[in-house]
């Protein structure tokens, strides 16, 4: 299980910024959602008539087309609902994980902190962060390795809870 959590921990870690920004996207879509709009369902709508011998004069809307727009416009909301849903819930699922990251790691000692942002986050070499912290690369290297090693032990602390 160490093996496994370690690993579930450098991944959360290495999809930091890919996380950060898959939950912008959803934040942008949930403020400006791709909906249908009255012109597309009236455009749908728009029913033709047979060429040549249609019995309808041209203009005449049939009474089931009001019944049929009515029901499409209901199904448009139900899918755009639906849509918004999905959206929600996996941005929660993604805030979800990148607070409590955040959170564990402002738990570290700063200099840990420190080094896992650079990184992860920051994307550096350990030269460059050695060289930007000031630090050797063997530091770099340990106080990296102790950060790693403190985030697994939290997250099996609280795996083991539920």
């Amino acid at each position: 299980m160490n093996n496994d959590m370690r690993s579930y921990v450098i991944n959360l870690l290495e999809t930091y910024q890919e996380r950060t920004r898959k939950i912008a996207l959803l934040h942008y879509e949930l403020e400006h959602p791709a909906r249908t709009s009255e012109a597309e369902i009236i455009s749908a709508m728009a029913l033709g008539h047979g060429a040549g011998g249609s019995s309808h004069t041209e203009g005449h809307i049939s009474d089931k087309t009001l019944y049929i727009a009515l029901n499409y416009q209901s199904k448009v909301d139900k899918l755009n609902a639906d849509t918004k849903e999905e959206i929600v819930a996996h941005l929660v699922e993604l805030e979800q994980k990148q607070k409590r990251l955040d959170y564990y790691i402002s738990l570290l000692e700063s200099s840990q902190a420190e080094v896992i942002h650079l990184s992860y986050f920051e994307r550096l070499s350990q030269e460059k962060v050695a060289e930007s912290l000031d630090l050797s690369i063997r530091t770099v290297q340990t106080l990296k390795a102790k950060a790693l090693k403190t985030l697994t032990g939290m997250y099996q602390y609280v795996a083991k809870l539920n």
